[in-house]
Formats: C-alpha cells, structure tokens, sequence
C-alpha cells in the first residue's frame, strides 16, 4: 500500500518535469507556481524509526503513535524578492499509522490506521544571492480524518496543526530537493472527548518543481 501511494504521487508530478527543467526561471524569484511531494515519518522517540528503544531524542509523552506521511503539495508565491519570500501552501495528504491503544506498550499490540486531509500554510523564506539554497519556516493547520488513535485521542475528525523549519537545495535548474524536520500537534478543538492531543516530531523529504 505505501509503495502505490508513492508512485501515484510519483506519477502525478513527471508530465510537470521536462518544461521545469529547460525553463530559465528560478523556483524563488522566477514563477509564481511551484508542485511538491515529501514522504517521511512522524515519531514520539527516536528508537520508533530505529527499530528500538531508545528514547535519546524525544518527547515527553506515554503513548506510541508513529505515522508515515505521503504528502502532495501546491505553492503559491505571494512575495518574491531576491533574499525573501513568502509561499502560500495547500498539502493534501494521504497518512497511515501504527499506534497502540493503550499506555502500557508491553502488554498492548500495535495497530494500524490511515489519516486523510490537507494542510494550509504560509512558508516563509530566506533565499542566499545565488539560488542554490532556501531556508524557511512553515506554519500550516487544516482538516483531517484519522481512522483510528491511542485511547488519549477520540478518532474521526481532527485538526492538523504543524511547526516546521526547512531547506531547499538546488539539484538542477528549476528543480530542488527538499528536507523539512518539524513539530505536529493533532487534536479536535474540544468538539468530542477524549481529546487530550497527539504530539509528533516529524521529519520529511522530497522535491519541489517550478513551473
């Protein structure tokens, strides 16, 4: 299941990459419109990912939640300039997740779910004079649907909140690989209880084309 999301993803960006990439703009100064697709994970501690436990990198939290992220994304260039910018991002996503229902890690098993929904944010950014590198800051929220959650959270309806600090790096012209570590915090606002929160350290990859 995750390898076809990948390549649907894969697939929806190809027909974009022959015109991007003889094209003479560049992706912070030139066009207005820019694709994307990240894959990557979302983790409590660091051993989710390492396959242990090592909780050397972590938050402070008493549940298991690691969520891996297939993620579209469109940007819109609201403000261009040669050192900074300003992008508007939608980031429609298709999630799936391994969690357990319960506190106590040992004697619960892990199950499986999916999360399905789009982000809106604003990146903004902090390009050097020759092109080659961006850094920015992303912050997003939007709507989501999660199939199933740790017992602290109600399923069903949630809200994706993300802090995010990233890097865009040229690769050739017009195309950039992009690597986005971050912070998420999913919950409903109060409208169905339990809603105590999810809390993730994330840490996604991908490219990004202008076109």
């Amino acid at each position: 299941m995750k390898k076809k999301v990948f390549w649907i993803a894969f697939l929806f960006i190809i027909p974009f990459i022959p015109n991007t990439l003889l094209a003479q703009d560049t992706l912070f100064n030139g066009k207005k419109h820019k694709i994307g697709f990240l894959a990557g994970n979302g983790i409590q501690y660091i051993g989710q990912v390492l396959g242990n436990d090592n909780h050397n990198i972590a938050l402070k939290t008493t549940y298991y939640y690691k969520i891996t992220f297939y993620q579209l994304q469109y940007y819109y260039a609201i403000l261009r300039h040669k050192t900074f910018g300003i992008d508007i991002l939608t980031q429609p996503q298709y999630n799936t997740t391994t969690y357990k229902k319960y506190r106590d890690a040992d004697r619960t098993e892990y199950l499986d779910g999916y999360e399905v929904g789009v982000n809106f944010g604003f990146l903004f950014r902090k390009n050097t004079p020759n092109n080659k590198l961006s850094f920015y800051l992303l912050i997003s929220s939007g709507p989501h649907y999660l199939s199933d959650t740790p017992v602290r959270q109600s399923n069903g309806f949630v809200f994706s909140n993300n802090l995010c600090a990233g890097i865009n790096v040229k690769l050739l012209k017009n195309l950039y690989a992009d690597v986005r570590p971050g912070i998420r915090h999913v919950s409903n606002a109060g409208f169905k209880v339990p809603n105590a929160g999810i809390n993730d350290m994330t840490l996604t990859g991908g490219l990004v084309l202008s076109f």
